[in-house]
């Protein structure tokens, strides 16, 4: 593994830090709908109040361990975390797709039917996007090589 030598830019480590947290907590808030909480409205574009029904919990399950994957990945474009291992060029095209991700996500919560979900989530996938943006373009060139 090649690594290069240089020291990582303190604001690349913050956002992937602030990346890391937002994507665990929605993993949490994903595990917790899995479990049954009865926190549809807040999710899967709202349609379904209360618990949601299996599918949307499988979905949620899914959802729970990609958002974790993305966790790491982002950690992982900065040297930490379980992936700080994994061949350089993964973790860049993990991070790129996590960090469209999150982007997507920023729409895709703003143009929700659900009041609700835009209000809580829009804010956070906002926050998730410019995190990963600003790690992504302060470790560019570096953690790609």
């Amino acid at each position: 593994m090649n690594r290069i030598t240089t020291p990582i830019h303190r604001a690349a480590r913050i956002g992937a830090t602030i990346a890391a947290v937002l994507f665990t907590l929605v993993a949490l808030f994903q595990l917790a709908v899995v479990l049954g909480a009865p926190l549809g409205e807040y999710t899967q574009g709202g349609a379904n109040k209360g618990t949601l029904p299996t599918q949307g919990r499988i979905f949620a399950g899914v959802s729970a361990v990609l958002v974790l994957v993305m966790a790491a990945a982002m950690l992982a474009r900065t040297e930490r975390g379980p992936l700080r291992s994994a061949p350089r060029r993964l973790i860049a095209v993990l991070a790129w797709i996590t960090t469209a991700y999150a982007g997507v996500g920023v729409i895709l919560n703003l143009i929700t039917p659900s009041a609700v979900e835009r209000a809580v989530w829009a804010p956070v996938t906002a926050v998730m996007f410019a995190a990963c943006l600003v790690t992504i373009m302060k470790t560019r060139g570096r953690a790609e090589k």
